[in-house]
């Protein structure tokens, strides 16, 4: 049988744990592609603008716009923005360079996507610069309870002993009762309880069914039955007039070859 892994417990809230620190040296490499990268891509993305109608002065302005990003997201170390900046910044280049050479022209789709750089770039950006920030909980001081003020404590026995255990009341020592007095009567009391009355049960519907085969000389029908019964105050339904005589019946078979009285 697999043992099923208990669900991690969930942290208290605060920072997460940071990385382990870099070396120099990939700080380094880190920093020189980068700064490289940012670089040669410049051009392409200033000569992008100028393609699809942004004025000289502001075209190297798509540049800084589209490295800001990328800056932000490996700062930011989210990689769904590292991917979608770079992805930003090479899809510039490829239009840029498909520009210079005359494989496509500036067409509307291509200069409205190029014009909705900036805005994207904006909102991506402000959404970064919150991501690394954990909300710290404030830590609740613990309730402290001034003790010297106190007397004792109501989960604290008091120091007072338990009073000790009632002892009985002395008994007076009992004195033989005297003889032979002349006014002493002595009588028989009769240990048996008496006697409820007995009190006459009725008899059965059985009783009484069985007593009607006797006086009429033949198999009673229901009619006699439900009259007997009613005489008796017993229940006399037609339900009950047959139930008692096939218990009369069963008990006798004989009776039932009787002719009907």
């Amino acid at each position: 049988m697999r043992l099923r892994k208990s669900p991690a417990t969930t942290k208290a809230v605060g920072p997460s744990p940071s990385p382990a620190p870099l070396s120099w040296t990939d700080r380094t490499l880190l920093a020189v592609a980068l700064v490289a990268g940012i670089a040669v891509t410049a051009a392409g993305e200033w000569e992008l603008a100028r393609q699809v109608g942004i004025s000289r002065t502001v075209a190297p302005l798509l540049a800084v716009v589209i490295d800001v990003y990328v800056l932000a997201a490996v700062r930011a170390a989210k990689g769904r923005d590292i991917a979608a900046a770079l992805t930003m910044m090479g899809g510039a280049q490829v239009a840029a360079h498909l520009l210079r050479t005359g494989h496509i022209s500036a067409s509307v789709a291509l200069v409205a996507a190029v014009s909705l750089v900036a805005p994207v770039v904006i909102w991506r950006v402000h959404a970064l610069a919150g991501a690394g920030r954990a909300v710290i909980a404030p830590e609740v001081p613990k309730p402290t309870m001034d003790l010297t003020r106190v007397g004792t404590p109501p989960w604290k026995p008091s120091a007072q002993k338990w009073p000790l255990p009632l002892q009985p009341p002395a008994q007076r020592p009992i004195s033989a009762a005297p003889t032979g007095g002349s006014g002493v009567v002595t009588a028989v009391v009769d240990q048996k309880p008496e006697k409820a009355p007995e009190i006459p049960q009725k008899p059965t519907a059985d009783v009484i069914v069985r007593r009607l085969y006797d006086e009429l000389g033949g198999r009673p029908a229901t009619r006699h039955i439900r009259q007997a019964l009613a005489d008796a105050n017993l229940p006399s339904s037609d339900g009950s007039c047959r139930q008692a005589r096939l218990r009369v019946e069963h008990e006798e078979p004989e009776l039932k070859e009787l002719p009907p009285a």
